[in-house]
């Protein structure tokens, strides 16, 4: 009978213990534990569990306050440009390299932009790309050319990135771009043959 209570008053590896010394014959030794009080929970103990979480990060920099007529440009000059085939992104790169923003913007591997850097399929601002790891500037566009276009032979088919802003988030760069994966272009003055 004094197993049974034990056993509803107490955990499970408690009443084990006490198994042990009930079967070495070391009764004695259980009357020096003490049995847990039963706790209720009455209603003035009206008690809520709360999860504060946040998505936000808990470091919060200052950002410098942009004037209203800035804004008001910024805003205005999207707004021209933008079209149902161009989408304005802001993407996080360590630093300002061509090929870093070409993976992050497009989502394509680094080696097969390498591939593209090798073939001469990649231009700056109508030029091509000499150096693989050049660095962007505000208001470049990147191009990498996919081929002539199939209805006249003297435009391209390309894929654009527009750097349109940049500014420090922490130890990474934040990079405004407007991202244009098929767009027709006319040929560039070193033209490019269709068998390219």
């Amino acid at each position: 009978m004094m197993l049974s209570i034990l056993q509803r008053r107490l955990s499970r590896p408690l009443v084990k213990i006490v198994q042990n010394h009930i079967t070495k014959g070391l009764y004695s030794n259980i009357c020096c534990y003490q049995l847990p009080a039963p706790t209720t929970i009455e209603p003035q103990h009206n008690l809520q569990i709360c999860r504060f979480k946040s998505k936000k990060s808990k470091k919060q920099t200052s950002q410098p306050a942009v004037s209203e007529s800035e804004s008001e440009e910024e805003s205005a000059w999207d707004d021209l440009v933008t079209d149902k085939h161009s989408k304005v992104m802001q993407i996080p790169v360590k630093s300002m390299r061509i090929d870093g923003i070409l993976k992050s913007s497009l989502g394509i591997a680094r080696n097969k932009i390498e591939t593209l850097f090798y073939e001469s399929k990649i231009r700056v601002n109508g030029q091509k790309l000499l150096k693989k790891s050049e660095l962007a500037q505000e208001g470049d566009e990147i191009d990498i050319v996919k081929g002539v276009d199939v209805n006249n032979s003297n435009f391209l088919t390309v894929a654009r990135v527009e750097i349109l802003a940049v500014s420090e988030k922490g130890d990474n760069l934040a990079v405004k771009v407007r991202r244009c994966k098929s767009l027709t272009v006319e040929n560039y003055e070193e033209n490019v043959k269709p068998s390219e």
